[in-house]
């Protein structure tokens, strides 16, 4: 049963991933195929608008700066803010959904750690298996004891990355990417014996 659920949330971790930026890819490529092309764009209509070659997002102000302190402190305080706040907005169900996920798997767990607990002890005053109480219900409260730890660790897991990555986001909040490298090239050699 462990070995089941714990296979399942992984499955369930790289599906969304999958799907996520399988989305990004297919609504980035579709933006850029619907673009004109900057020589024909009259700056009249769209004057501060441009399209950030590496995430697809518009940015207002090429340039523009965010605090990654404060990114940090949004996020700390409420997962998903900073996101908000360097405007990464698709970011946010993401980290609700597995936050919220893992919180309600942990409630659950707890729940029947409770419950499993509450019948060794009552097994233990019977004087089941010799004062011992009954084999099954240890394992079943060690086996739920387990459970809560590991969707708590996957929890904090979460809370981290999310902090981790307003801060990234916000460092990055103004870094433009150019389609021209400016002449850069790169040169492989193979030596030959």
């Amino acid at each position: 049963m462990l070995f089941t659920s714990h296979h399942m949330t992984i499955r369930m971790l790289l599906l969304s991933a999958v799907i996520v930026f399988s989305i990004k890819a297919y609504a980035q490529h579709r933006v850029r195929s619907l673009l004109v092309s900057p020589d024909r764009i009259e700056h009249q209509f769209l004057p501060s608008l441009q399209l950030d070659s590496l995430s697809g997002d518009t940015v207002a102000n090429a340039g523009a700066v965010k605090s990654p302190a404060k990114a940090v402190l949004l996020s700390a305080l409420l997962p998903g803010a900073g996101q908000i706040y360097t405007g990464r907005y698709w970011k946010v169900p993401i980290i609700l959904g597995f936050g919220g996920y893992f919180v309600g798997q942990w409630i659950r767990a707890n729940d029947l750690y409770l419950a499993a607990r509450t019948k060794y002890s009552q097994s233990v005053e019977k004087g089941e298996n010799g004062g011992q109480g009954n084999p099954q219900f240890v394992y079943e409260r060690d086996f739920y004891r387990d459970e809560r730890d590991k969707f708590a660790f996957y929890f904090a897991i979460t809370y981290l990355l999310n902090i981790v990555d307003a801060y990234v986001g916000a460092s990055l909040y103004g870094f433009e990417v150019k389609d021209d490298l400016g002449g850069a090239s790169v040169k492989l050699s193979f030596p030959i014996r």
